[in-house]
């Protein structure tokens, strides 16, 4: 099946409902946060986040949705607002970062209590010497996670005098590994190839639900085809972020 001339995986077995039932790859989390920022620009001691969208997933379901303008307290460039469609207009007089992230925080931490992971996750921060800042129980999943992670990182330091530490998975990381041969690997890419959607919007919320959906396909692919495709398994390692230890990228690889 093709999707604006993009070829569509497995599209057929992965509207089986059997298919979220079977064997599960040790690695993939069932509880988890996916996030997307919209920044001003690339650089976070330079720019400014504009929105933040996440939603909690429990059991691979989604539960709770978190969203919201921010302002940057600078102009938005032309670029920017043509890309997102976020306008001087509508974050002035909102909130600016310093307000935003502690309530983000905040429902981060709503999610900390029974969360799968929370006892590893807060191990490994410890041993990485996060003393102050966020320390976020669950993992994080995003699209190029990276980018966002290095905004959070920055304000984070910036509004609660510490460090941001988690766990993080990177979609685009597992796109690359599982479909090596495909040479483009961007959100809308994936939507399009897995057959969820031909648009991205590039809003925060709309964004973070949609690398929810890619996660949670590739999950289902690796499910299907680890042993009998064109890899025997998959195994995990964890690789710590270049300019803070204390973010730990748990990347998949082929065996």
């Amino acid at each position: 099946m093709t999707v604006s001339g993009t070829t569509v995986f497995d599209q057929q077995s992965d509207l089986e409902a059997a298919a979220a039932d079977s064997s599960r790859v040790a690695g993939f989390p069932s509880d988890y946060v996916t996030l997307d920022l919209e920044t001003t620009g690339f650089y976070p001691n330079s720019c400014a986040i504009t929105e933040i969208g996440a939603v909690r997933v429990r059991d691979r379901r989604i539960v709770d949705r978190f969203q919201r303008l921010v302002n940057p307290l600078r102009p938005i460039p032309a670029a920017v607002v043509k890309l997102t469609g976020i306008t001087d207009d509508m974050v002035a007089g909102l909130d600016p970062i310093d307000q935003v992230l502690p309530e983000f925080v905040a429902w981060l931490a709503q999610g900390d209590e029974g969360a799968e992971h929370a006892e590893n996750a807060n191990d490994e921060g410890n041993a990485s010497g996060g003393v102050s800042g966020v320390a976020v129980a669950e993992p994080l999943i995003g699209h190029n996670i990276r980018f966002d992670l290095s905004f959070l990182d920055w304000n984070t330091r910036k509004v609660l005098d510490g460090p941001f530490s988690c766990v993080d998975f990177d979609t685009m990381q597992i796109s690359r590994t599982l479909f090596a041969r495909e040479r483009h690997h961007r959100l809308l890419d994936l939507i399009q190839r897995f057959g969820i959607a031909e648009n991205e919007e590039h809003r925060a919320l709309s964004d973070a639900i949609q690398t929810q959906q890619c996660f949670e396909w590739m999950h289902k692919y690796v499910d299907r085809h680890a042993g009998h495709g064109d890899f025997g398994a998959v195994d995990w390692k964890t690789v710590p972020t270049k300019n803070n230890d204390a973010i730990l990228n748990r990347q998949i690889v082929l065996l």
